[in-house]
């Protein structure tokens, strides 16, 4: 049997800021350590910690029990019955206790307060399941990914070479949370094999955002998502000095992207990936529209679509996106086929006119989509749910109407105050259409 460490930083290294204190490689080992040898029974661990320091301790604890660890896409109370039906041997770690959850809690408290320090680099085994990650369903049906240890310490390496900050210890800030795939790698993961150290709590509001930033030294990075970033921008805060945005989950715009760079300062990284594979591929999308792949990973075409391999991976990955390969080995992203609809013989991308609406001044959120069938069997045309404070339904009309092919305009276009979004800042298709449905039979 192999084994991999887990961490390739020192022991005296700092990893993670908690509660305003400085936590070093060897303590949190050591708190990970003692969280490990409280676990009753040998069953998987489902993490449900909203701390993003605790999360990553719980993590760690069920790496070094030899345990595998559960990440359900939400906390909801009826995601995680149904998960523990499928998995009753399961423990739950918390740092907040969930009313009505029959099953064993762990509470990590205990565990932060241990203050001894661990001596060596533990090893874990390189093919024990680390995790198995539950999708948001954003496209359709939530599924599960497998994580072998191997995977996500191979993956870890390689996001911290290819976008990673550099060798200069930087301060990350977070509004993503850990359970999503872009948050566990980057914000969990990454602290463990680069020059980082993750600031603990997931800040929402704006305010509290900035406000946290503001506390740390430079340089300081944030990993976010559009709908996040969009919502600082549109802050009517100043915003503070940021030298590296960390950007996924759905498409960055070039001009959300400049604003950034210009009122921040700071560089837009925008990360392109996917649950079964990770993080995979780069771009500065001020400066560029293709993506650059991560070295050691390949895309092979298969028919209209592409298969992303890489050794540390357990097997090849079909992309959902369709890409436009060029000769410099570089791509572009086109669509899906979920995404592309056909009006009048007109041919458009649904992300595309979402982009397009969240370019106009004023739009906060918002995304334009096609209604499920009716009941007589036929497509709607396309609606929209706007998010602008300030701006009415004409006026967002007129907006699009410059934009936008006639057969491609919304109808019907409502206001909302709020997206029913998940944490990680997708857009669940059943949640929209629940939405939707209750957005249409309030306004008739």
């Amino acid at each position: 049997m192999s084994y991999l460490p887990l961490m390739t930083r020192r022991l005296d290294d700092t990893v993670a800021r908690h509660q305003g204190q400085p936590i070093t490689a060897a303590r949190f080992i050591a708190q990970a350590q003692a969280l490990a040898g409280s676990l009753p029974g040998d069953g998987a661990v489902v993490n449900l910690c909203l701390d993003r320091y605790g999360f990553g301790l719980a993590l760690a604890a069920a790496l070094l029990a030899r345990r595998t660890t559960l990440l359900p896409a939400n906390r909801l109370p009826a995601t995680i019955d149904d998960l523990l039906r499928e998995h009753p041997d399961s423990v739950v770690i918390s740092d907040q206790v969930i009313d009505g959850l029959s099953h064993c809690q762990i509470d990590i408290k205990g565990a932060v307060e241990v203050s001894d320090d661990a001596d060596c680099m533990p090893q874990i085994p390189a093919d024990l399941l680390a995790a198995i990650v539950f999708t948001s369903g954003s496209t359709g049906a939530a599924s599960r990914v497998l994580k072998s240890w191997r995977t996500l310490h191979d993956s870890s390496l390689i996001n911290a070479a290819e976008y990673g900050p550099g060798p200069e210890l930087t301060y990350l800030v977070a509004t993503v949370p850990p359970q999503h795939m872009w948050g566990l790698e980057t914000t969990v993961l990454m602290p463990w094999f680069a020059a980082v150290v993750i600031v603990s709590g997931q800040p929402f509001f704006a305010t509290d955002v900035l406000a946290l930033i503001e506390q740390l030294p430079r340089p300081r990075a944030l990993v976010s998502t559009p709908v996040h970033l969009r919502n600082l921008v549109e802050s009517p805060q100043a915003l503070v000095p940021i030298d590296r945005i960390y950007s996924a989950t759905a498409p960055l715009s070039q001009t959300l992207a400049q604003r950034l760079e210009s009122d921040c300062p700071g560089r837009v990284t925008e990360v392109y990936g996917c649950s079964e594979a990770g993080c995979l591929a780069w771009r500065e999308p001020v400066r560029e529209q293709e993506w650059q792949l991560f070295r050691g990973f390949t895309l092979t075409r298969i028919g209209p679509r592409f298969r992303i391999e890489a050794d540390h991976l357990p097997e090849p990955v079909t992309l959902l996106d369709r890409l436009k390969l060029d000769q410099d080995g570089r791509f572009r992203l086109v669509g899906r086929d979920s995404d592309l609809v056909n009006i009048a013989g007109k041919r458009a991308s649904l992300a595309d006119l979402t982009q397009t609406l969240l370019d106009i001044d004023g739009v906060v959120d918002g995304i334009i989509f096609q209604p499920p069938e009716s009941n007589d069997g036929r497509v709607a045309r396309l609606a929209a749910l706007v998010v602008a404070p300030g701006l009415s339904t004409g006026e967002l009309r007129r907006a699009l109407a410059r934009r936008v092919d006639p057969a491609f305009m919304p109808r019907p276009l409502r206001l909302v105050e709020a997206l029913p979004r998940a944490d990680s800042g997708k857009l669940p298709r059943q949640s929209l259409e629940r939405f939707y449905e209750r957005v249409c039979e309030t306004t008739g």
